[in-house]
């Protein structure tokens, strides 16, 4: 997939803590020499086993979606660092994190692609059902069909630069992966992240209308106790980060290309 990035340096909000919550984000995870390169999309076994043993031997305690969204609206905290692990797409290649996370006890967020991303590379209904049997993680929408190419975005199409595409497709793609999400799992499907981090408020409304109650961005920078549950900041990982930078990462929830020869953000 394609991501933009919208990333920046937020002011806390007048209720926030002294430390932010980082929302960290993987996509594909790679166990061989061959797959897809390290990148904002995909990450070595190796690598993801290392951030979290550094997540575990620093005393991070890790939140679900809803305790995410209790943290925001209520300040309530399990413990003095907080991070959240997600994993965008559902593909397949996910499933090789579930060792690691149960290593540690981690909860994590896995958000389905509800219609196009249903089956090999992605995980099919068996594999997402499974993964929900575990109570620490939670399964949740990524829209039907994860429009991201450049000029057919739903971004793109709420704003009428796609022919043949408007708010009633944005609506569908909304409501049907809510109720596809919620009738294969038999549960309540409340969260919502943006594919390739397009949205505006319009989208926000349409969201809030489908069923929605907190959307998830890839917009830049940490998450405090008072903020608005519908735009929730979450950061990629890129997976050329060594313990240092992603160190960095959630200290400021700032995205760093940490490709070779490119320097990352300064503390």
């Amino acid at each position: 997939m394609a991501v933009v990035c919208v990333c920046g340096i937020f002011a806390a909000s007048p209720l926030a803590a002294s430390s932010g919550l980082p929302i960290i984000v993987y996509h594909q995870i790679r166990d061989t020499r061959d797959g897809p390169p390290d990148s904002l999309e995909a990450i070595s076994l190796d690598r993801f086993k290392s951030e979290m043993r550094y997540l575990h031997e620093h005393g991070y305690v890790t939140l679900s979606a809803s305790e995410v969204v209790k943290h925001l609206q209520e300040g309530d905290s399990p413990g003095e660092k907080i991070v959240a692990i997600q994993f965008d797409d559902g593909w397949k290649s996910s499933q090789l994190a579930l060792p690691v996370l149960n290593q540690y006890g981690f909860k994590a967020t896995f958000w389905i692609i509800a219609g196009k991303g249903i089956g090999w590379p992605h995980l099919d209904w068996k594999e997402i059902e499974a993964i929900a049997q575990n109570p620490r993680y939670d399964i949740y929408s990524h829209t039907m069909t994860h429009a991201w190419k450049s000029g057919d975005t739903m971004l793109d199409w709420m704003n009428g630069r796609t022919p043949g595409k408007g708010p009633d497709q944005v609506r569908w793609e909304l409501t049907e992966s809510h109720r596809v999400l919620a009738e294969k799992l038999g549960r309540a499907v409340p969260y919502l992240s943006w594919p390739g981090g397009h949205y505006n408020d319009s989208m926000v409304k349409l969201a809030k209308e489908s069923g929605y109650v907190a959307l998830f961005t890839i917009d830049g920078g940490l998450n405090y106790p008072g903020d608005d549950p519908l735009s929730i900041r979450r950061t990629m990982v890129h997976g050329s980060c060594d313990d240092e930078l992603f160190a960095q990462i959630l200290r400021d929830g700032i995205y760093r290309d940490c490709k070779p020869g490119v320097a990352s953000l300064p503390n």
